[in-house]
């Protein structure tokens, strides 16, 4: 079978699934009688807020007579946008989309009874405000500068939890600016990957956790199912979406293995990949592809850096699938060091780096450690963003970088020919990615950060670069309170429900100090020995400015007394407090000099809070170093 009806089209999407119910929730009404003449016919008309998504707003118009409607939304900082032209009717419920958190927007209604836009009345106009983030969201920091060439950037992100199954994933995107206008949080469902085109025109396709089902996402949270993948295997990490309803996988099977030892078989068992065709016409997945054909699993040349996890030796672990300017499909193996070129017939076309390469490195630094999201560009360079887990001290140690590579098919080489490499280093070890733009930007994603000793909570950081290395948009998020990573993030997207922008969104204008200082007002101060604390919204914040490691070296104690005893877990009620004792880097972040961190408070109404820093002794006793209490009503 060949790969017919591949589309080169860049990956840009990352969609996941998630749960996002339509119940809105009134914040104004007005009404009235038809305004502006019988040509606008407005009889009411009202603005909602989802309950269930703080960045989705609802339009309410009741026309005297069936015409066409739009609205136009503003605000200052924001940006203009116009909705897409909704088809005749005397009701309508107009979707608003592209929303930035607590903030005010001013909306217009037009009506429109002629065929186009140009034909529109302007009819009456209201107000609301979106709501706050949620969390994980609600506690992020982000800081951004310059101005992104793609007015949309879609990243995911997964949240705390020790594995990849009891994580809170979530999804947003970011403007040219930086400002989060739409997003979507997650529960147990991980499995995604970069698709390349929608379902419809506004409906994306997902990947679910367990990597046995398709659906797709709305704007608006709705999701559906699109088929089963059956038991061929657990699909994971990436899918490209093909024509007549098929979609490529990367596909995990298990194979156990017996070597011979002097005291007998020894069974290993290995997770290698295979690559999948899903029919949706038929509901069958179709392999094309098996890795353990391709390669001897008893050879030990074939072998390079494998990872025992849960049991099972990763071998392959295939993480990410594109197609090449020839119809080629070009897989990245991180656990072989390699990515592999596939001819239309899923034939190995080409081997680079790793176990047999097919090409050399004339130029050792040049060589990628653990890498993500391998393609092939249409000059045949190959760009991929390379993790540097294990990267020789020689070679420059464990930094991380994007990177393309000239192939010299005659000389048998690989030559760097462009790389971004941030000053000072960015070392990402895991997930992450770089996406070549279609005006020959970079979109990086430094996705994954490491807790330095001594602690440092570094901030994740997405960067576009020019073709020079220059960068001309740069975000950097910090979310405290949880374990964050973000798994990829790309560009090409122009809206989110086909709306039109009519004024570009103000930069953010937030510096790191400005915008961390944001986060204090409206909340009680209580000067507290070598910290300052601040309580509002149910949280508790500790910051110093400024700050150092040894400041955040011994564990804080924290001891919550509740009015009712019997709100405390029942292991707790003879101590008659609730102890959240905790390590301030779980909880927060030493970053440019400055100490915060935040709890979130119990639901249930306090009396006092006791808190304070201690060091435990020789003798193994325990002495506060500070404390404070702190009565309070809620």
């Amino acid at each position: 079978m060949t790969p017919d009806g591949f589309r080169a089209i860049p990956a840009t999407l990352l969609f996941f699934l998630f749960a996002a119910g339509s119940v809105f929730a009134a914040q104004e009404e007005t009404s009235g009688q038809p305004t502006h003449g019988e040509s606008s016919a407005v009889v009411r008309h009202s603005a909602t807020v989802s309950e269930a998504n703080a960045l989705v707003a609802e339009v309410r118009v009741s026309l005297s007579r069936p015409a066409r409607v739009f609205v136009e939304y503003d605000n200052p900082l924001a940006g203009r946008y116009r909705t897409r032209l909704e088809a005749p009717a005397a009701e309508h419920a107009i979707p608003i989309v592209r929303l930035r958190a607590e903030t005010t927007y001013d909306y217009t209604v037009f009506t429109v009874l002629g065929p186009n836009v140009p034909d529109a009345v302007r009819g009456p106009s209201g107000s609301f405000t979106t709501g706050a983030l949620p969390e994980p969201l609600d506690s992020t920091f982000t800081m951004a500068t310059g101005r992104s060439s793609q007015p949309l950037i879609l990243a995911n992100g997964a949240d705390r939890g020790a594995g990849i199954d009891d994580r809170i994933d979530n999804i947003v995107l970011f403007d040219e600016v930086g400002a989060v206008v739409w997003y979507a949080n997650v529960t147990n469902v991980t499995r995604a990957g970069p698709a390349s085109r929608p379902r419809g025109q506004d409906d994306f396709v997902f990947l679910p956790l367990g990597g046995r089902r398709l659906g797709y996402i709305t704007p608006l949270g709705e999701t559906g199912d699109l088929g089963d993948l059956g038991t061929f295997g657990n699909a994971h990490h990436d899918f490209v979406v093909l024509d007549g309803g098929r979609v490529l996988l990367p596909i995990r099977r298990t194979l156990f293995h017996h070597y011979d030892s002097p005291g007998g078989g020894l069974r290993t068992v290995f997770r290698y990949d295979t690559l999948g065709i899903w029919h949706s016409a038929t509901g069958k997945v179709e392999q094309v592809w098996n890795s353990k054909d391709a390669w001897n699993v008893s050879d030990p040349t074939q072998h390079w850096g494998r990872v025992n996890e849960n049991g099972a030796t990763r071998w392959t672990h295939v993480n990410s699938v594109t197609i090449g300017p020839h119809g080629n499909i070009v897989l990245s193996s991180r656990r072989r060091n390699q990515v592999v070129s596939l001819s239309p017939e899923y034939e190995i076309e080409w081997q680079l780096f790793g176990p047999h390469s097919d090409y050399e490195f004339p130029n050792p630094a040049d060589r990628f450690y653990k890498q993500h999201t391998a393609s092939q560009l249409a000059n045949g360079n190959i760009l991929l963003f390379d993790n540097g887990n294990g990267r020789p001290q020689a070679e420059g140690g464990a930094y991380s970088r994007a990177l393309e590579l000239r192939l010299d098919d005659a000389a048998g080489t690989a030559v760097k020919v462009w790389e971004y490499r941030p000053d000072p280093d960015i070392y990402a070890p895991n997930v992450s990615s770089a996406y070549r733009l279609n005006n020959g930007n970079t979109l990086m994603n430094f996705g994954a950060r490491i807790r330095d000793d001594p602690p440092d909570l570094a901030p994740l950081v997405l960067v576009e670069a020019d073709a020079d290395g220059n960068e001309v948009f740069r975000v950097e998020t910090v979310q405290l309170d949880w374990l964050s990573m973000r798994y990829r993030a790309s560009g090409g997207i122009e809206a989110i429900r086909g709306e039109t922008m009519l004024r570009r969104p103000t930069a953010l204008g937030r510096s790191s100090e400005k915008h961390l200082t944001m986060r204090y007002e409206d909340k009680t101060h209580v000067p507290a020995g070598p910290f300052d604390i601040y309580l509002g919204n149910g949280r508790l914040m500790y910051a110093k400015d400024p700050c150092a490691a040894e400041d955040i070296a011994l564990p804080f104690f924290l001891h919550i007394h509740p009015k009712k005893r019997e709100d405390l877990p029942a292991d707790r009620r003879e101590a008659d407090f609730d102890d959240q004792s905790f390590k301030f880097m779980d909880h927060g972040m030493l970053w440019q000099d400055r100490c915060h961190a935040e709890l979130r408070l119990p639901e249930y109404a306090i009396d006092r809070i006791r808190t304070g820093q201690y060091a435990i002794e020789e003798d193994g006793s325990l002495a506060d170093v500070w404390n404070v209490e702190i009565p309070l009503t809620r």
